[in-house]
């Protein structure tokens, strides 16, 4: 039955429902601790996938209609952390075994872009080079705009001969930017690549920027900072912003609360004036800057809070005919309250977390806030996690 949330129609009992579709299954599926659920067929994972949605919102007290549950497709994600382990017996590097540290030494992947996966076969011969038996390592890495950005982590300082091995290693992997971050001296990695907590680790250093790495958000081109977030997919992110975009079809200014770097404060600018806030200095400093170039520098403001330890007060969001909120994983519960006790008459919530999400709805909702249709993303194919948008209003 199709309803219309403000977010878009979506079906809200199952019908005609996107999942990842029937795929062979993974090599590495029932080892590999990346996928939990690929050899659900499509009607079960569904359910598997909107259930955890439905439980949290049950237990929350939240009540509210789940829609169908909208996937982006395979071999999308282009986000990874992969861990190297170097042992006697040679090199493994991929994903954590399933409730382990153990490494496994990944040769397919159902869920990565290809040119993301394509990655592992340089990372092996790199860290073949640099690793002795019994160390570790991990690499992050994000594909942006079929750009790579990695951030190396691994024990040691950022001397001269490192520093021109990983420029060397990125030419000839065809890698955007590359970053260091050494674990300091006495630091070693244990199985799985996972530090030992022996103190703090050195902050990254970009190594060599090879060519730029930008985002478009709303057309406007934005010159990201080494690993800044992006959504887990190009097809989530699509999704997600036209869920929230139509949530917010009215209003003339709009604060957009744990911005990033503008994932929705440009695509939102069309027409309004938007105020974006994030925590972070230089996600804010690449929003300005993208601003300025695209002349929406009046438009589009971006302010560096700490809105976890400084929300914006009920006071501040009065002036606000809607605010759109996308905190990290553990929600934004001090935030939601002033939102609460503000004159704001319309929200959205993103979340990438459930019980995060129905905790922080309940709380909008015991301020006067009314929820609309719950939209599950589900980019996070074959896994337990699913991202949430919804409009509340009052």
């Amino acid at each position: 039955m199709p309803v219309d949330g403000a977010l878009g129609s979506h079906a809200v009992d199952g019908a005609g429902e996107d999942g990842p579709g029937p795929a062979p299954l993974c090599p590495h599926f029932g080892t590999c601790g990346g996928c939990a659920a690929q050899d659900l067929g499509d009607a079960a994972y569904r359910r598997w996938k909107r259930g955890f949605v439905e439980a949290a919102l049950r237990r929350a007290r939240v009540e509210a209609e789940v829609a169908a549950l909208v996937s982006v497709p395979p071999a999308s994600r282009r986000r990874a952390r992969f861990f190297a382990e170097r042992s006697a017996s040679g090199l493994s590097l991929g994903f954590h075994a399933r409730a382990s540290h153990e490494v496994v030494d990944m040769t397919a992947c159902r869920v990565l872009e290809p040119g993301l996966f394509a990655l592992t076969r340089p990372l092996k011969r790199y860290f073949r080079q640099t690793l002795d038996p019994g160390q570790g390592a991990e690499a992050e890495a994000q594909m942006v705009s079929g750009a790579l950005d990695i951030l190396i982590r691994a024990t040691g300082r950022l001397d001269l001969e490192r520093c021109q091995g990983l420029v060397d290693f990125a030419r000839r992997a065809g890698i955007a930017r590359i970053s260091w971050q050494g674990l300091g001296p006495g630091r070693r990695a244990r199985s799985g690549g996972r530090p030992r907590p022996s103190g703090a680790p050195q902050p990254p250093e970009v190594v060599a920027e090879l060519r730029p790495v930008t985002a478009r958000f709303g057309g406007v081109a934005v010159a990201l900072p080494p690993m800044a977030f992006v959504q887990a997919s190009a097809a989530g992110e699509a999704l997600i912003v036209d869920a929230v975009t139509t949530a917010i079809a009215r209003g003339t200014r709009v604060a957009d609360l744990y911005s990033g770097a503008g994932t929705f404060t440009f695509p939102l600018a069309r027409g309004r004036k938007v105020a974006a806030f994030d925590g972070d200095e230089a996600l804010i400093a690449a929003l300005d800057a993208a601003a300025r170039g695209a002349g929406l520098g009046v438009q589009v403001t971006g302010t560096v809070r700490n809105l976890a330890r400084r929300p914006l007060r009920s006071d501040e969001l009065d002036g606000f005919d809607a605010v759109v909120m996308d905190p990290p994983r553990g929600g934004a519960p001090a935030q939601a309250r002033q939102l609460a006790a503000s004159g704001v008459p319309l929200a959205v919530m993103v979340s990438c977390d459930p019980a995060s999400f129905a905790r922080d709805a309940k709380i909008l909702m015991d301020g006067g806030f009314t929820p609309g249709l719950v939209l599950p993303v589900d980019q996070f194919v074959w896994t337990r996690h699913v991202e949430l948008v919804a409009r509340f209003s009052r």
